[in-house]
């Protein structure tokens, strides 16, 4: 009996086979742009959802033979019937396998939380969806908790549609220098950043989202609340119609990128430290707190 057809192959997948395929595309892509190292030490950042706990598992399964130290890193965003799901999911996958959790909430760390960027976003007082101060504060947080544990690398469970959906908001938004700077190998090795990877670049969501459901591994299934005012979403919709038309688009973005990184001029950047975290920055506050203070003077 088959489980999956990948559209874009002219393929077709039982059960046991397409597991293995996952797993197996996942080794090959962290080789592919060399992700992870000998005696790394992983930060694994486990939202709770789907994609984060397969990622947590596969990487436990590959790192078994090597003398690899893995740490789990969570924020909580401060997300009413939403983000409390995901603590007790993660403590007992990390119980299950035996892995530390570092943890953080943005109410901690920058003092609100996303219901209360939603709330001043729904009152008018900032244009700011709050997907993107939550996508700010979550790079900042996970970068903390990695760098707070001693983690040599951090592995985020972004999947090939992730990446497509923030190259093509960077090219709407023409920020140029954000599109360069997303970096898909750990070569470019910045001060105080935790070199960051993406295993699962190369598989498409539906595929991670399929292989958590076929070894029930439980997570939060719950949608954010505020997804749909973001244009992310947007995008994601979109990309999903071109791709069920055309089978291979968010591949060929993808390869696109890579092209563009190869011919596009390297980027020399001089960054100083935030004058409130020490966190690098183009600026003397980076743009995590420079939100803060934003925030602050609308309350």
């Amino acid at each position: 009996m088959y489980v999956y057809y990948k559209k874009d192959a002219g393929r077709y997948f039982g059960k046991a086979e397409f597991i293995r395929y996952v797993k197996k595309k996942t080794l090959k892509t962290i080789q592919k742009y060399n992700m992870l190292r000998f005696d790394d030490k992983i930060a694994v950042a486990v939202s709770g959802g789907k994609d984060s706990v397969a990622l947590l598992y596969i990487i436990d399964e590959i790192e078994r033979e090597f003398p690899t130290e893995i740490v789990i890193v969570h924020v909580d965003e401060g997300i009413a019937n939403y983000s409390d799901k995901s603590e007790p999911i993660i403590a007992k996958h990390a119980k299950i396998l035996g892995y530390k959790v570092c943890q953080a909430k943005f109410k901690d760390l920058f003092g609100f939380t996303i219901d209360d960027v939603a709330k001043y976003y729904s009152e008018g007082k900032m244009n700011l969806e709050p997907c993107s101060i939550c996508g700010e504060w979550r790079r900042w947080a996970l970068n903390k908790l990695a760098r707070d544990s001693g983690a040599t690398v951090l592995a985020t469970a972004h999947t090939l549609d992730d990446f497509a959906q923030t190259v093509l908001m960077n090219v709407i938004r023409n920020s140029l220098d954000r599109l360069l700077r997303l970096a898909i190998t750990r070569e470019r090795v910045v001060e105080g950043f935790v070199p960051r990877v993406y295993p699962f670049i190369e598989l498409y969501e539906k595929e991670t989202a399929l292989y958590t459901h076929l070894l029930e591994l439980d997570h939060n299934d719950i949608p954010c609340p505020y997804a749909q005012l973001s244009m992310r979403w947007d995008i994601r919709l979109f990309l999903y119609q071109q791709e069920e038309k055309h089978p291979g688009t968010l591949y060929n973005i993808l390869r696109f990128y890579q092209d563009l990184l190869r011919t596009a001029p390297e980027q020399s950047i001089e960054l100083k430290k935030c004058e409130i975290c020490n966190y690098p920055t183009t600026d003397n506050i980076c743009r995590a707190h420079k939100l803060v203070r934003m925030l602050k003077s609308l309350s």
